[in-house]
Protein backbone atom coordinates (compact mmCIF):
# COMPACT_ATOMS: atom_id res chain seq x y z
CA UNK A 1 0.00 0.00 0.00
CA UNK A 2 0.94 3.64 -0.43
CA UNK A 3 2.56 5.32 2.58
CA UNK A 4 0.16 7.47 4.61
CA UNK A 5 2.64 10.37 4.44
CA UNK A 6 2.42 10.48 0.64
CA UNK A 7 0.18 13.24 -0.72
CA UNK A 8 -0.27 15.39 -3.83
CA UNK A 9 1.30 18.40 -2.07
CA UNK A 10 4.29 16.31 -0.92
CA UNK A 11 4.68 14.98 -4.48
CA UNK A 12 4.82 18.54 -5.83
CA UNK A 13 7.46 19.38 -3.24
CA UNK A 14 9.42 16.32 -4.38
CA UNK A 15 9.25 17.45 -8.02
CA UNK A 16 10.33 20.95 -7.08
CA UNK A 17 13.23 19.76 -4.89
CA UNK A 18 14.50 17.38 -7.59
CA UNK A 19 14.49 20.16 -10.17
CA UNK A 20 11.92 18.46 -12.40
CA UNK A 21 9.60 21.47 -12.20
CA UNK A 22 10.16 25.12 -11.34
CA UNK A 23 9.09 26.83 -8.12
CA UNK A 24 6.55 28.85 -10.11
CA UNK A 25 5.07 25.71 -11.74
CA UNK A 26 4.83 23.95 -8.38
CA UNK A 27 3.00 26.97 -6.95
CA UNK A 28 0.51 26.98 -9.82
CA UNK A 29 -0.15 23.26 -9.40
CA UNK A 30 -0.60 23.55 -5.61
CA UNK A 31 -3.11 26.38 -6.03
CA UNK A 32 -5.05 24.43 -8.68
CA UNK A 33 -5.07 21.27 -6.54
CA UNK A 34 -6.42 23.12 -3.50
CA UNK A 35 -9.04 25.00 -5.52
CA UNK A 36 -10.35 22.21 -7.79
CA UNK A 37 -9.61 18.99 -5.89
CA UNK A 38 -8.65 17.38 -9.19
CA UNK A 39 -6.15 14.52 -9.28
CA UNK A 40 -2.59 15.82 -9.28
CA UNK A 41 -1.66 13.97 -12.49
CA UNK A 42 -4.52 15.73 -14.33
CA UNK A 43 -3.51 19.14 -12.96
CA UNK A 44 0.16 18.79 -13.90
CA UNK A 45 -0.76 17.52 -17.36
CA UNK A 46 -3.44 20.10 -18.13
CA UNK A 47 -1.26 22.99 -16.95
CA UNK A 48 1.37 21.79 -19.39
CA UNK A 49 3.99 21.40 -16.64
CA UNK A 50 5.01 17.81 -17.47
CA UNK A 51 3.97 15.31 -20.12
CA UNK A 52 1.80 12.41 -19.03
CA UNK A 53 4.56 9.80 -19.32
CA UNK A 54 6.91 11.95 -17.26
CA UNK A 55 4.25 12.35 -14.55
CA UNK A 56 3.77 8.58 -14.29
CA UNK A 57 7.54 8.04 -14.16
CA UNK A 58 7.97 10.57 -11.36
CA UNK A 59 5.02 9.17 -9.39
CA UNK A 60 6.51 5.67 -9.52
CA UNK A 61 9.89 7.02 -8.45
CA UNK A 62 8.42 9.13 -5.61
CA UNK A 63 6.34 6.27 -4.20
CA UNK A 64 8.94 3.60 -4.98
CA UNK A 65 6.40 1.35 -6.68
CA UNK A 66 6.30 -0.38 -10.04
CA UNK A 67 5.02 1.02 -13.31
CA UNK A 68 3.53 -0.42 -16.49
CA UNK A 69 3.46 0.91 -20.05
CA UNK A 70 0.49 -0.96 -21.54
CA UNK A 71 -2.48 -2.95 -20.28
CA UNK A 72 -3.73 -5.92 -22.26
CA UNK A 73 -7.52 -6.42 -22.36
CA UNK A 74 -6.93 -10.16 -22.61
CA UNK A 75 -5.66 -10.34 -19.03
CA UNK A 76 -8.08 -10.69 -16.06
CA UNK A 77 -10.94 -8.79 -17.64
CA UNK A 78 -13.36 -10.31 -15.15
CA UNK A 79 -11.83 -8.23 -12.32
CA UNK A 80 -12.46 -4.99 -14.21
CA UNK A 81 -15.96 -6.02 -15.22
CA UNK A 82 -16.81 -6.91 -11.61
CA UNK A 83 -16.16 -3.34 -10.44
CA UNK A 84 -17.74 -1.95 -13.64
CA UNK A 85 -16.10 -0.32 -16.66
CA UNK A 86 -17.58 3.09 -15.88
CA UNK A 87 -16.22 3.00 -12.32
CA UNK A 88 -12.79 1.82 -13.52
CA UNK A 89 -12.68 4.61 -16.13
CA UNK A 90 -13.90 7.32 -13.73
CA UNK A 91 -11.46 6.35 -10.97
CA UNK A 92 -8.62 5.43 -13.39
CA UNK A 93 -8.07 2.08 -11.67
CA UNK A 94 -7.65 -1.42 -13.15
CA UNK A 95 -7.62 -4.45 -10.80
CA UNK A 96 -6.15 -7.81 -11.74
CA UNK A 97 -4.78 -10.90 -10.01
CA UNK A 98 -1.00 -10.81 -9.53
CA UNK A 99 1.16 -13.93 -9.94
CA UNK A 100 1.51 -14.27 -6.16
CA UNK A 101 -2.24 -14.14 -5.60
CA UNK A 102 -2.34 -10.49 -4.45
CA UNK A 103 -4.67 -7.91 -5.95
CA UNK A 104 -2.62 -5.73 -8.32
CA UNK A 105 -4.17 -2.29 -8.75
CA UNK A 106 -2.90 -0.29 -11.73
CA UNK A 107 -3.76 3.35 -11.03
CA UNK A 108 -3.15 6.82 -12.46
CA UNK A 109 -3.86 8.57 -9.14
CA UNK A 110 -2.17 6.68 -6.28
CA UNK A 111 -3.33 9.34 -3.79
CA UNK A 112 -6.99 8.25 -4.09
CA UNK A 113 -6.70 6.16 -0.95
CA UNK A 114 -10.49 5.73 -0.50
CA UNK A 115 -10.91 4.08 -3.92
CA UNK A 116 -7.85 1.87 -3.49
CA UNK A 117 -9.06 0.77 -0.04
CA UNK A 118 -12.63 0.17 -1.28
CA UNK A 119 -11.52 -2.02 -4.21
CA UNK A 120 -9.25 -3.99 -1.85
CA UNK A 121 -12.17 -4.62 0.51
CA UNK A 122 -14.38 -5.61 -2.44
CA UNK A 123 -12.05 -8.40 -3.56
CA UNK A 124 -10.82 -9.25 -0.02
CA UNK A 125 -7.23 -9.65 -1.18
CA UNK A 126 -3.91 -8.04 -0.17
CA UNK A 127 -3.31 -4.99 -2.35
CA UNK A 128 -0.26 -3.98 -4.36
CA UNK A 129 -0.22 -0.74 -6.41
CA UNK A 130 1.56 0.16 -9.64
CA UNK A 131 1.41 3.35 -11.75
CA UNK A 132 0.40 3.92 -15.36
CA UNK A 133 -0.55 7.05 -17.35
CA UNK A 134 -4.26 7.89 -17.22
CA UNK A 135 -4.56 7.63 -21.02
CA UNK A 136 -3.32 4.02 -20.81
CA UNK A 137 -6.32 3.14 -18.64
CA UNK A 138 -8.62 5.08 -20.98
CA UNK A 139 -7.29 3.08 -23.94
CA UNK A 140 -7.62 -0.19 -22.00
CA UNK A 141 -11.30 0.40 -21.13
CA UNK A 142 -12.08 1.56 -24.67
CA UNK A 143 -10.54 -1.61 -26.16
CA UNK A 144 -12.69 -3.78 -23.90
CA UNK A 145 -15.81 -1.88 -24.95
CA UNK A 146 -14.97 -1.96 -28.66
CA UNK A 147 -14.43 -5.72 -28.48
CA UNK A 148 -18.05 -6.13 -27.38
CA UNK A 149 -19.60 -3.51 -29.73
CA UNK A 150 -21.21 -4.48 -33.05
CA UNK A 151 -19.38 -3.12 -36.08
CA UNK A 152 -21.18 -0.37 -38.00
CA UNK A 153 -22.60 1.94 -35.34
CA UNK A 154 -20.76 3.93 -32.66
CA UNK A 155 -22.78 6.07 -30.28
CA UNK A 156 -25.40 6.91 -32.88
CA UNK A 157 -23.02 7.91 -35.67
CA UNK A 158 -24.14 6.19 -38.91
CA UNK A 159 -21.63 4.75 -41.34
CA UNK A 160 -21.31 7.22 -44.19
CA UNK A 161 -20.49 6.34 -47.78
CA UNK A 162 -22.02 9.04 -49.95
CA UNK A 163 -23.54 11.81 -47.85
CA UNK A 164 -24.47 15.40 -48.46
CA UNK A 165 -22.78 18.51 -47.08
CA UNK A 166 -25.27 19.06 -44.25
CA UNK A 167 -24.90 15.50 -43.01
CA UNK A 168 -21.10 15.79 -43.02
CA UNK A 169 -21.29 18.99 -40.98
CA UNK A 170 -23.68 17.37 -38.50
CA UNK A 171 -21.43 14.34 -38.08
CA UNK A 172 -18.35 16.52 -37.60
CA UNK A 173 -20.10 18.28 -34.70
CA UNK A 174 -21.17 15.04 -32.96
CA UNK A 175 -19.68 14.59 -29.50
CA UNK A 176 -18.02 11.21 -30.26
CA UNK A 177 -16.20 12.71 -33.25
CA UNK A 178 -15.08 15.84 -31.39
CA UNK A 179 -13.91 13.77 -28.40
CA UNK A 180 -12.05 11.32 -30.63
CA UNK A 181 -10.18 14.05 -32.54
CA UNK A 182 -9.31 15.88 -29.31
CA UNK A 183 -8.15 12.70 -27.58
CA UNK A 184 -5.96 11.51 -30.46
CA UNK A 185 -4.30 14.91 -30.86
CA UNK A 186 -3.65 15.24 -27.12
CA UNK A 187 -2.24 11.70 -26.98
CA UNK A 188 0.07 12.38 -29.94
CA UNK A 189 1.38 15.61 -28.40
CA UNK A 190 1.88 13.94 -24.99
CA UNK A 191 3.85 11.11 -26.61
CA UNK A 192 6.04 13.50 -28.65
CA UNK A 193 4.78 12.12 -31.97
CA UNK A 194 5.62 14.06 -35.12
CA UNK A 195 2.77 12.74 -37.30
CA UNK A 196 -0.72 11.30 -36.86
CA UNK A 197 -1.87 8.87 -39.57
CA UNK A 198 -5.62 8.20 -39.82
CA UNK A 199 -6.17 5.37 -42.29
CA UNK A 200 -9.54 3.93 -43.40
CA UNK A 201 -9.74 0.18 -43.91
CA UNK A 202 -12.53 -2.09 -45.13
CA UNK A 203 -14.26 -2.44 -41.74
CA UNK A 204 -12.34 -0.14 -39.40
CA UNK A 205 -10.23 2.99 -39.15
CA UNK A 206 -6.61 2.67 -38.03
CA UNK A 207 -4.59 5.28 -36.16
CA UNK A 208 -0.79 5.30 -36.19
CA UNK A 209 1.75 7.75 -34.75
CA UNK A 210 5.24 8.44 -36.04
CA UNK A 211 7.53 8.64 -33.02
CA UNK A 212 11.29 8.98 -33.29
CA UNK A 213 10.96 8.42 -37.01
CA UNK A 214 9.09 5.09 -36.73
CA UNK A 215 5.39 4.43 -37.33
CA UNK A 216 3.62 2.58 -34.51
CA UNK A 217 0.05 1.32 -34.36
CA UNK A 218 -2.08 3.10 -31.75
CA UNK A 219 -5.60 1.78 -32.15
CA UNK A 220 -8.41 0.70 -34.46
CA UNK A 221 -11.92 2.12 -34.19
CA UNK A 222 -15.16 1.62 -36.06
CA UNK A 223 -15.22 2.75 -39.69
CA UNK A 224 -18.41 4.61 -38.76
CA UNK A 225 -16.31 7.41 -37.22
CA UNK A 226 -14.22 7.98 -40.34
CA UNK A 227 -16.36 10.48 -42.29
CA UNK A 228 -16.94 12.59 -39.18
CA UNK A 229 -13.28 12.64 -38.16
CA UNK A 230 -12.12 13.69 -41.64
CA UNK A 231 -14.80 16.38 -41.82
CA UNK A 232 -13.91 17.67 -38.35
CA UNK A 233 -10.25 18.05 -39.33
CA UNK A 234 -11.19 19.71 -42.63
CA UNK A 235 -13.38 22.23 -40.82
CA UNK A 236 -10.56 23.06 -38.39
CA UNK A 237 -8.17 23.53 -41.34
CA UNK A 238 -10.75 25.52 -43.36
CA UNK A 239 -10.81 23.01 -46.21
CA UNK A 240 -13.72 22.03 -48.45
CA UNK A 241 -15.53 19.22 -46.61
CA UNK A 242 -17.69 18.38 -49.64
CA UNK A 243 -14.64 17.64 -51.83
CA UNK A 244 -13.65 14.01 -51.35
CA UNK A 245 -12.25 13.20 -54.79
CA UNK A 246 -9.13 15.40 -54.79
CA UNK A 247 -6.21 15.73 -52.36
CA UNK A 248 -6.28 18.79 -50.07
CA UNK A 249 -3.67 20.42 -47.85
CA UNK A 250 -4.24 22.84 -45.00
CA UNK A 251 -2.97 24.21 -41.71
CA UNK A 252 -4.56 24.62 -38.30
CA UNK A 253 -3.60 25.84 -34.85
CA UNK A 254 -5.00 24.23 -31.69
CA UNK A 255 -4.52 24.72 -27.97
CA UNK A 256 -3.24 21.47 -26.44
CA UNK A 257 -2.66 21.38 -22.67
CA UNK A 258 -2.65 25.19 -22.68
CA UNK A 259 -0.02 25.42 -25.43
CA UNK A 260 -0.67 26.73 -28.95
CA UNK A 261 0.52 24.13 -31.48
CA UNK A 262 0.53 24.32 -35.29
CA UNK A 263 -0.49 21.36 -37.45
CA UNK A 264 -0.19 20.67 -41.16
CA UNK A 265 -3.02 18.58 -42.63
CA UNK A 266 -2.86 16.39 -45.75
CA UNK A 267 -5.98 14.59 -47.01
CA UNK A 268 -5.74 12.12 -49.91
CA UNK A 269 -8.54 9.90 -51.33
CA UNK A 270 -8.06 6.11 -51.21
CA UNK A 271 -10.21 3.10 -52.10
CA UNK A 272 -11.66 2.91 -48.56
CA UNK A 273 -12.08 6.67 -48.10
CA UNK A 274 -9.85 9.64 -47.41
CA UNK A 275 -6.59 8.99 -45.61
CA UNK A 276 -5.26 11.74 -43.35
CA UNK A 277 -1.82 12.72 -42.13
CA UNK A 278 -1.52 15.42 -39.50
CA UNK A 279 2.02 16.77 -39.06
CA UNK A 280 2.61 18.21 -35.56
CA UNK A 281 4.73 21.34 -35.68
CA UNK A 282 5.42 21.59 -31.94
CA UNK A 283 8.57 23.69 -32.04
CA UNK A 284 8.32 25.17 -28.55
CA UNK A 285 10.08 22.20 -26.97
CA UNK A 286 13.02 22.20 -29.42
CA UNK A 287 16.27 23.83 -28.28
CA UNK A 288 18.00 25.35 -31.27
CA UNK A 289 21.57 24.49 -30.34
CA UNK A 290 24.04 22.36 -32.28
CA UNK A 291 25.21 20.60 -29.10
CA UNK A 292 21.62 19.71 -28.20
CA UNK A 293 21.15 18.12 -31.63
CA UNK A 294 24.16 15.86 -31.03
CA UNK A 295 27.01 17.83 -32.64
CA UNK A 296 30.23 17.54 -30.65
CA UNK A 297 32.43 20.55 -29.89
CA UNK A 298 34.85 19.88 -32.78
CA UNK A 299 32.09 19.53 -35.39
CA UNK A 300 30.21 22.57 -34.04
CA UNK A 301 33.39 24.63 -34.37
CA UNK A 302 33.84 23.43 -37.96
CA UNK A 303 30.32 24.62 -38.76
CA UNK A 304 31.04 28.00 -37.14
CA UNK A 305 34.14 28.35 -39.32
CA UNK A 306 32.12 27.51 -42.43
CA UNK A 307 29.42 30.08 -41.64
CA UNK A 308 31.77 32.81 -40.35
CA UNK A 309 32.35 34.38 -43.78
CA UNK A 310 29.88 37.05 -44.95
CA UNK A 311 29.15 35.39 -48.30
CA UNK A 312 28.94 32.01 -49.97
CA UNK A 313 26.68 28.97 -49.68
CA UNK A 314 26.27 26.36 -46.92
CA UNK A 315 24.09 23.31 -47.56
CA UNK A 316 22.58 20.70 -45.24
CA UNK A 317 21.76 17.45 -47.05
CA UNK A 318 19.69 14.41 -46.18
CA UNK A 319 16.30 12.79 -46.79
CA UNK A 320 12.95 14.17 -45.66
CA UNK A 321 12.61 14.14 -41.87
CA UNK A 322 16.34 14.10 -41.14
CA UNK A 323 16.32 17.35 -39.14
CA UNK A 324 17.89 19.57 -41.82
CA UNK A 325 15.73 22.62 -41.03
CA UNK A 326 16.36 22.29 -37.29
CA UNK A 327 20.12 22.25 -37.92
CA UNK A 328 19.86 25.30 -40.19
CA UNK A 329 17.89 27.21 -37.55
CA UNK A 330 20.42 26.23 -34.89
CA UNK A 331 23.09 27.79 -37.11
CA UNK A 332 20.85 30.80 -37.69
CA UNK A 333 20.35 31.24 -33.94
CA UNK A 334 24.12 31.78 -33.56
CA UNK A 335 24.28 34.17 -36.53
CA UNK A 336 21.26 36.21 -35.45
CA UNK A 337 22.55 39.60 -34.24
CA UNK A 338 21.05 43.11 -34.29
CA UNK A 339 23.53 44.28 -36.95
CA UNK A 340 22.62 41.45 -39.35
CA UNK A 341 19.56 41.38 -41.64
CA UNK A 342 18.26 37.82 -42.01
CA UNK A 343 15.51 36.60 -44.37
CA UNK A 344 14.05 33.10 -44.63
CA UNK A 345 12.02 31.70 -47.54
CA UNK A 346 10.30 28.46 -46.53
CA UNK A 347 7.47 26.01 -47.20
CA UNK A 348 6.17 26.17 -44.53
CA UNK A 349 7.81 28.37 -41.89
CA UNK A 350 8.60 25.78 -39.22
CA UNK A 351 10.19 27.95 -36.50
CA UNK A 352 9.48 31.48 -35.37
CA UNK A 353 12.65 33.44 -34.59
CA UNK A 354 12.77 36.94 -33.19
CA UNK A 355 14.77 39.39 -35.30
CA UNK A 356 14.38 37.33 -38.49
CA UNK A 357 12.03 38.21 -41.37
CA UNK A 358 10.29 35.02 -42.46
CA UNK A 359 8.38 34.46 -45.71
CA UNK A 360 6.23 31.47 -46.57
CA UNK A 361 5.88 30.54 -50.24
CA UNK A 362 2.48 29.94 -51.85
CA UNK A 363 2.71 28.33 -55.31
CA UNK A 364 -1.07 28.72 -55.77
CA UNK A 365 -0.58 32.48 -56.21
CA UNK A 366 2.76 32.22 -57.99
CA UNK A 367 4.92 32.84 -54.91
CA UNK A 368 7.55 30.14 -55.51
CA UNK A 369 11.00 29.74 -53.97
CA UNK A 370 12.53 31.38 -57.04
CA UNK A 371 10.17 34.38 -57.21
CA UNK A 372 10.31 34.94 -53.45
CA UNK A 373 14.11 34.75 -53.50
CA UNK A 374 14.29 37.42 -56.22
CA UNK A 375 12.16 39.76 -54.11
CA UNK A 376 14.15 39.06 -50.94
CA UNK A 377 17.39 40.03 -52.69
CA UNK A 378 15.96 43.53 -53.15
CA UNK A 379 15.46 43.83 -49.36
CA UNK A 380 19.20 44.24 -48.67
CA UNK A 381 19.67 41.03 -46.62
CA UNK A 382 22.96 39.81 -45.18
CA UNK A 383 21.90 36.18 -44.67
CA UNK A 384 19.22 34.24 -46.57
CA UNK A 385 17.83 30.88 -45.53
CA UNK A 386 16.16 29.05 -48.45
CA UNK A 387 14.03 26.20 -47.16
CA UNK A 388 14.96 23.89 -50.02
CA UNK A 389 16.68 24.05 -53.39
CA UNK A 390 14.25 22.06 -55.52
CA UNK A 391 14.93 23.12 -59.10
CA UNK A 392 17.40 24.76 -61.45
CA UNK A 393 15.86 28.23 -61.21
CA UNK A 394 16.07 28.34 -57.40
CA UNK A 395 19.61 26.92 -57.51
CA UNK A 396 20.76 29.58 -59.97
CA UNK A 397 19.30 32.45 -57.94
CA UNK A 398 20.80 31.06 -54.71
CA UNK A 399 24.22 30.80 -56.36
CA UNK A 400 23.96 34.36 -57.70
CA UNK A 401 22.99 35.58 -54.22
CA UNK A 402 26.05 33.85 -52.78
CA UNK A 403 28.25 35.42 -55.47
CA UNK A 404 26.96 38.92 -54.79
CA UNK A 405 27.89 39.13 -51.11
CA UNK A 406 25.18 37.19 -49.29
CA UNK A 407 25.51 34.15 -47.03
CA UNK A 408 22.98 31.59 -48.30
CA UNK A 409 21.89 28.64 -46.14
CA UNK A 410 19.75 25.92 -47.68
CA UNK A 411 18.90 22.20 -47.84
CA UNK A 412 19.31 19.67 -50.61
CA UNK A 413 17.99 16.11 -50.93
CA UNK A 414 21.10 13.95 -51.39
CA UNK A 415 22.41 10.85 -49.64
CA UNK A 416 25.67 12.43 -48.53
CA UNK A 417 27.46 15.76 -48.18
CA UNK A 418 29.69 15.08 -51.20
CA UNK A 419 26.63 14.08 -53.24
CA UNK A 420 25.59 17.76 -53.19
CA UNK A 421 28.14 18.59 -55.91
CA UNK A 422 26.75 16.14 -58.48
CA UNK A 423 23.18 17.15 -57.55
CA UNK A 424 23.95 20.82 -58.26
CA UNK A 425 25.68 19.87 -61.53
CA UNK A 426 22.58 17.88 -62.51
CA UNK A 427 20.54 21.06 -61.89
CA UNK A 428 22.71 22.89 -64.41
CA UNK A 429 25.07 24.74 -62.06
CA UNK A 430 28.54 25.04 -63.59
CA UNK A 431 31.39 23.51 -61.53
CA UNK A 432 33.30 26.82 -61.45
CA UNK A 433 30.26 28.46 -59.80
CA UNK A 434 30.10 25.69 -57.18
CA UNK A 435 33.81 26.28 -56.52
CA UNK A 436 33.29 30.04 -56.20
CA UNK A 437 30.33 29.90 -53.80
CA UNK A 438 30.42 26.72 -51.72
CA UNK A 439 31.75 27.12 -48.14
CA UNK A 440 30.79 23.71 -46.82
CA UNK A 441 28.22 20.91 -46.78
CA UNK A 442 26.71 19.09 -43.80
CA UNK A 443 25.24 15.62 -44.34
CA UNK A 444 22.78 14.49 -41.68
CA UNK A 445 20.42 11.71 -40.54
CA UNK A 446 18.56 11.13 -37.29
CA UNK A 447 19.27 8.05 -35.16
CA UNK A 448 17.03 6.80 -32.37
CA UNK A 449 18.78 6.94 -29.00
CA UNK A 450 18.69 4.07 -26.53
CA UNK A 451 16.24 4.68 -23.69
CA UNK A 452 18.17 5.71 -20.57
CA UNK A 453 15.47 4.27 -18.34
CA UNK A 454 15.58 0.67 -19.56
CA UNK A 455 18.79 0.16 -21.55
CA UNK A 456 20.15 -2.15 -18.81
CA UNK A 457 16.96 -4.22 -18.52
CA UNK A 458 16.78 -7.68 -20.06
CA UNK A 459 13.08 -7.14 -20.83
CA UNK A 460 12.25 -3.65 -22.07
CA UNK A 461 8.57 -4.27 -22.82
CA UNK A 462 7.44 -2.89 -19.46
CA UNK A 463 9.14 0.48 -19.84
CA UNK A 464 6.55 3.19 -20.33
CA UNK A 465 9.14 5.93 -20.84
CA UNK A 466 9.89 4.46 -24.28
CA UNK A 467 6.64 2.45 -24.62
CA UNK A 468 8.67 -0.76 -24.73
CA UNK A 469 10.62 0.15 -27.89
CA UNK A 470 14.01 0.46 -26.20
CA UNK A 471 14.50 3.88 -27.81
CA UNK A 472 13.65 7.38 -26.60
CA UNK A 473 14.45 10.52 -28.59
CA UNK A 474 16.74 11.03 -31.56
CA UNK A 475 20.03 12.71 -32.27
CA UNK A 476 21.92 13.66 -35.41
CA UNK A 477 24.55 11.50 -37.02
CA UNK A 478 26.47 13.66 -39.46
CA UNK A 479 29.43 14.49 -41.64
CA UNK A 480 30.86 17.98 -42.15
CA UNK A 481 32.75 18.81 -45.34
CA UNK A 482 34.85 21.98 -45.33
CA UNK A 483 35.86 23.19 -48.76
CA UNK A 484 39.65 22.86 -49.07
CA UNK A 485 41.77 23.77 -52.09
CA UNK A 486 42.11 20.12 -53.16
CA UNK A 487 38.35 19.56 -52.90
CA UNK A 488 37.69 22.73 -54.94
CA UNK A 489 40.06 21.62 -57.67
CA UNK A 490 38.42 18.20 -57.83
CA UNK A 491 34.94 19.79 -58.11
CA UNK A 492 36.07 22.16 -60.91
CA UNK A 493 37.58 19.24 -62.80
CA UNK A 494 34.28 17.33 -62.53
CA UNK A 495 35.68 14.56 -60.33
CA UNK A 496 33.32 11.78 -59.29
CA UNK A 497 31.98 11.27 -55.78
CA UNK A 498 34.46 8.51 -54.90
CA UNK A 499 37.43 10.69 -55.86
CA UNK A 500 36.20 13.65 -53.80
CA UNK A 501 35.45 11.31 -50.90
CA UNK A 502 39.03 9.94 -51.00
CA UNK A 503 40.44 13.48 -50.83
CA UNK A 504 38.15 14.42 -47.95
CA UNK A 505 39.12 11.28 -46.02
CA UNK A 506 42.82 12.09 -46.49
CA UNK A 507 42.14 15.53 -45.04
CA UNK A 508 40.58 14.07 -41.91
CA UNK A 509 36.85 14.21 -42.63
CA UNK A 510 34.77 11.79 -40.52
CA UNK A 511 32.03 10.27 -42.64
CA UNK A 512 28.48 9.76 -41.46
CA UNK A 513 28.61 5.97 -41.45
CA UNK A 514 31.74 6.06 -39.27
CA UNK A 515 30.10 8.53 -36.89
CA UNK A 516 26.96 6.37 -36.67
CA UNK A 517 28.98 3.27 -35.78
CA UNK A 518 30.91 5.30 -33.22
CA UNK A 519 27.60 6.24 -31.55
CA UNK A 520 26.64 2.54 -31.54
CA UNK A 521 29.98 1.59 -29.96
CA UNK A 522 29.43 4.21 -27.24
CA UNK A 523 25.97 2.81 -26.47
CA UNK A 524 24.12 5.96 -27.58
CA UNK A 525 22.26 3.85 -30.14
CA UNK A 526 22.36 0.24 -31.34
CA UNK A 527 24.30 -1.28 -34.21
CA UNK A 528 21.04 -2.33 -35.87
CA UNK A 529 19.77 1.25 -35.73
CA UNK A 530 23.02 2.60 -37.21
CA UNK A 531 22.79 0.09 -40.08
CA UNK A 532 19.10 0.87 -40.66
CA UNK A 533 19.60 4.62 -40.91
CA UNK A 534 23.01 5.03 -42.52
CA UNK A 535 24.84 1.96 -43.78
CA UNK A 536 22.09 0.52 -45.96
CA UNK A 537 21.60 3.87 -47.69
CA UNK A 538 25.29 4.64 -48.19
CA UNK A 539 26.42 1.28 -49.58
Amino acid sequence: MISSSASPQAFLTYLEASGRISVEAAGRARAAERKTGQAVDIIIRELGILAELAIATELASYLQVGSVAKLSPAQNNEFVERIGLDFALDKAIVPCLADNGDLLLTVANPFDADTIRAVGYFFELPVRVEITPRSTIDDFIREIRQASEPVGLVEGVDAVADVDLERLQDIARDAPVVKFVTRIIQKAVDEKATDIHIEPEANSMGVRFRRDGMLTHVENVSQALHAGVVSRLKILARLNIAERRLPQDGRLRLSVRGQEIDFRLSVVPSIHGETVVLRILDRETVRLELRTLGYDAVSAEKIRNITAKPNGMVLVTGPTGSGKTTTLYSILAELNRPEVKIFTVEDPVEYRMKGVTQLQIDPAIGLTFASALRSVLRQDPDIILVGEIRDRETAEIAVQAALTGHLVLSTLHTNSAIGAFSRLRDMGIEPFLIDATMRGVIGQRLLRKCCDECREWADQTGCFVCAGTGFKGRQATFEVLQMSERVRQAVVQGAGQEEVEAIARQEGMTFMRDHAFQLAAEGTTTLAEAVRVVELEDR
